[in-house]
């Protein structure tokens, strides 16, 4: 499913509001705003719906996450009782705890496919690596690079080529959400970088190569909440 969720749940929050504002100012809403008391735990609870429904992602951690954000919300609204209110803060930290505690033993994956030619190849049978809430870092160090994915949420990124070997043309596929990724290509490349971004940026500080037989890499990047360097 990849990051194509961040962009549906964000999507359909920007469409919602503005909505809401085209309706007060037609004057069917006699009052609409955004920051209601406790609007700032939507900052929470996206991104635990944006996690939850990412393939890979650590499901509990998400509701975790969920839950939190919903009742700090629920808070704001005078909705609990004094003495629930009281036990609110103890109630997330115990939370936490066992986000924390799960997450290590079931948290972030990574997956690698076989290495198959993708220039020969019609099912994109690359490397393909995934994590949340982790960090994942592959070794190409003096080996054959033929593409890869990289599918990152809530936590970073580094695919580091230097040392690899680029002989051909090669595609590189990241999709991220609050993450931060970087990519580190060797010199004598050509770089053809496509980007959609939600909330984040990408940066390309490679110089490519003049030499048009030069390999090319083709860099697809989707970010949501995030950044991508390439250098």
């Amino acid at each position: 499913m990849k990051n194509k969720v961040a962009s549906l749940v964000i999507g359909l929050l920007a469409i919602a509001i503005g909505v809401g504002y085209g309706m007060r100012a037609l004057g069917y809403i006699d009052d609409f705003t955004i920051f209601i008391p406790g609007w700032w735990t939507v900052f929470i609870i996206v991104p635990g719906l944006i996690s939850l429904f990412n393939r890979g992602s650590n499901k509990f951690v998400s509701l975790c996450i969920i839950a939190v954000g919903v009742l700090l919300f629920l808070s704001q609204q005078n909705i609990f009782a004094d003495y629930l209110k009281k036990l609110l803060i103890p109630a997330i930290i115990i939370i936490f705890g066992l986000s924390l505690i799960l997450n290590s033993f079931f948290g972030g994956s990574q997956k690698k496919q076989q290495l198959i030619d993708p220039v020969i190849t019609n099912d994109g049978s690359i490397p393909a690596y995934e994590v949340s809430f982790g960090e994942v870092s592959p070794n190409y160090f003096g080996k054959q690079f033929e593409g890869c994915s990289m599918d990152i949420t809530f936590g970073s990124g580094k695919l580091d080529l230097r040392n690899a070997i680029i002989d051909r043309d090669v595609a590189i596929s990241i999709n991220t959400a609050f993450s931060g990724v970087d990519v580190i290509l060797p010199p004598g490349c050509r770089v053809d970088v496509h980007t959609s971004t939600s909330f984040a940026g990408v940066e390309n500080k490679y110089l490519s190569a003049d030499d048009p037989n030069a390999p090319l890499v083709q860099i697809y990047v989707s970010v949501s909440f995030g950044g991508v360097n390439i250098k």
